[in-house]
């Protein structure tokens, strides 16, 4: 892929009215962002990052955004008994919070940090795009 090709690719999204897009190869990560204006943010990033991605509020909670598209699962299918991602649950860094369907598979979206789930932004069975806000997260200090 050559800057030609992202150039293109980035006035398709702006054309399209889609706010994101992700392009993955064997070696790189491209993820294109829209901003406000119409622009676009481009980034070149680990293969190996996990799918979640997260900024902070104004009073310190970490926002955690979709890494992918798919629809909402609150708690693994696998584990009926498990309870469900709600606000004020306990969540470890790193550690499987919801996950994401797509196509029959199952991705995780991690919590980036340990800490207190502050609002869940999605509810089970939403669907969801790139870079839509999921849920909240204080972190323990």
């Amino acid at each position: 892929m050559n800057p030609a090709d992202i150039l293109q690719i980035a006035q398709q999204l702006r054309q399209s009215g889609m706010q994101a897009i992700e392009i993955r190869d064997a070696a790189t990560r491209l993820r294109i962002v829209t901003r406000a204006a119409g622009g676009g943010q481009f980034a070149a990033c680990d293969p190996t990052a996990s799918i979640t991605s997260a900024n902070e509020t104004p009073d310190g909670d970490v926002v955690v955004r979709s890494g992918a598209l798919g629809v909402v699962r609150l708690r693994h299918p696998a584990q009926a008994g498990a309870a469900a991602l709600e606000a004020g649950a306990q969540v470890q860094e790193g550690a499987a919070a919801l996950y994401l369907e797509s196509r029959g598979l199952l991705k995780s979206i991690d919590s980036p940090v340990s800490g207190v789930v502050g609002d869940l932004l999605v509810a089970e069975g939403d669907k969801v795009d790139f870079g839509k806000p999921v849920f909240t997260v204080r972190a323990r200090a």
